[in-house]
C-alpha cells in the first residue's frame, strides 16, 4: 500500500475542486459544525488519482462528476463525512480503489458509505433507483436522500 501520508504534497487543484472548495469555505462562515477541509481535499485528491484519465462523454474527466455530485449535496447536506462520501462515491464501480484501502486512507465509515453507494453489487450492476430503495429499506435515509437530491 503506497504513504497516504504525504497526499497533501501531491495534491493538485483544478476548476472543479476549486469551485467545490470555494463553496465549502463560503459555507463554513456560516454553519456549524464546519467541513473539514483536509479531509475534502483528500478526497479530491484520491478521486482524480484512482479515476486518473477516465473520461466522461462530454470530454472532461470523469472525476468532475463525483465533483460536481459533491457541490449539489453540500446544498441539502453538509457534513464533512457526506461531502468526502460523494467525492468518492464511483471509486469502487469505476477504479481499483478497494473498501480496504478507503477504510485505511479515511476509515470504517467513510468506507462502508461508500460501498453502500456503489452500484455493483454481487452478480450485477443495480439502478440508481434501486439502489435509493436498498438504502431506504436499510434505513440509511440520510444518504438515500442525499442520492436523490442530485
Amino acid at each position: 500500500m503506497e504513504d497516504i501520508s504525504d497526499w497533501q504534497s501531491k495534491f493538485k487543484s483544478c476548476l472543479y475542486s476549486d469551485r467545490l472548495l470555494s463553496k465549502i469555505l463560503f459555507q463554513n462562515k456560516t454553519i456549524a459544525p464546519p467541513v473539514d477541509i483536509n479531509e475534502v481535499k483528500k478526497a479530491i485528491y484520491y478521486a482524480k488519482k484512482y479515476h486518473g484519465e477516465q473520461l466522461r462523454k462530454s470530454g472532461e474527466p470523469y472525476y468532475s462528476h463525483p465533483l460536481e455530485v459533491a457541490y449539489k449535496v453540500s446544498d441539502y447536506l453538509f457534513k464533512t463525512n457526506t461531502i468526502v462520501v460523494s467525492i468518492l462515491h464511483d471509486t469502487i464501480e469505476d477504479t481499483v480503489l478497494t473498501f480496504s484501502m478507503i477504510e485505511s486512507i479515511f476509515d470504517k465509515e467513510i468506507a462502508t458509505q461508500v460501498d453502500d453507494l456503489t452500484r455493483i453489487k454481487i452478480d450485477r450492476k443495480i439502478s440508481a433507483a434501486e439502489l435509493i430503495e436498498k438504502l431506504w429499506t436499510e434505513k440509511k435515509y440520510d444518504l438515500a436522500c442525499s442520492c436523490k437530491a442530485v
